[in-house]
């Protein structure tokens, strides 16, 4: 099954990917697919994120004002089914992103299809505790995935393994350097998505099943996430961003 069918992706969406390490990825092959479906798919961040390798799958364009912006996208929208957009090219290898007003700008234009945005950063962690202010939402977000890595459990709760560890302890109520627990993730996801745009669909994405025994830890996880009375999802995907098919499993709820 592909990403744009496990997150039953429609026209007009703005897709925001938040939570743990792996969405730059999973934006860049979410994108790819859905460019060769469709004209006008979009890939920004509100945040940060490492400058990617020239590809074929993209053209870029960097600008710190949006006039500009909305004027090269019009304009490219024909003849590259999906663009890379920023404000600057940063001095440590990444591109700072845009602010969340801009998506809704963007997203208005004639020809645009679909826009997915990076808008939370875990300096490559598997799971993340936001500080407030994130994550950096998209006002008009209408699907929103949450990302966790599979290998962050039975790692200790620490720097290493959990971006924010001190504030995912404090949160979590329970002391740093323990284990890792479904429960523990599913105790965040909460705090994840704190402050999610009305009407967002929740939809998580369970990364990197594919490392030995994450298929079965996977599935467990997920149902220990649909069980959370306080945050409705519509089902639970099992992947690995950086494989091709990405999508291995789709979990849903009992």
């Amino acid at each position: 099954m592909t990403l744009t069918d496990a997150l039953a992706i429609k026209d007009r969406e703005v897709i925001s990917l938040v939570g743990g390490g792996g969405k730059t990825v999973l934006m860049f092959a979410l994108g790819k697919e859905l460019s060769s479906r469709m004209k006008g798919v979009i890939l920004t961040t509100t945040t940060k994120i490492w400058e990617p390798k020239t590809s074929r799958d993209f053209a870029l364009f960097l600008s710190e004002q949006i006039s500009e912006i909305k004027k090269w996208v019009t304009n490219s929208l024909e003849a590259r089914p999906c663009l890379l957009i920023a404000t600057e090219r940063l001095e440590n290898g990444k591109f700072q992103g845009i602010p969340p007003p801009w998506v809704e700008e963007i997203h208005s234009l004639p020809g645009v299809s679909v826009m997915i945005v990076e808008a939370d950063g875990a300096a490559g962690r598997p799971l993340k505790a936001p500080r407030p202010g994130e994550p950096v939402w998209p006002p008009n977000t209408t699907l929103l995935v949450p990302v966790v890595g599979v290998d962050v459990l039975g790692c200790p709760l620490d720097e290493e393994h959990v971006f924010r560890s001190e504030i995912a302890a404090r949160v979590l109520k329970i002391s740093k350097g323990s284990a890792v627990t479904n429960e523990m993730v599913a105790g965040l996801l909460p705090e994840i998505i704190k402050g999610r745009p009305e009407g967002a669909r929740v939809i998580p994405f369970i990364n990197k099943i594919d490392l030995p025994g994450g298929l079965e830890k996977g599935r467990t996880l997920a149902k220990v996430l649909l069980s959370l009375g306080q945050v409705k999802m519509e089902r639970v995907i099992l992947g690995q961003a950086r494989n091709s098919p990405a999508v291995k499993e789709i979990v849903w709820p009992s």
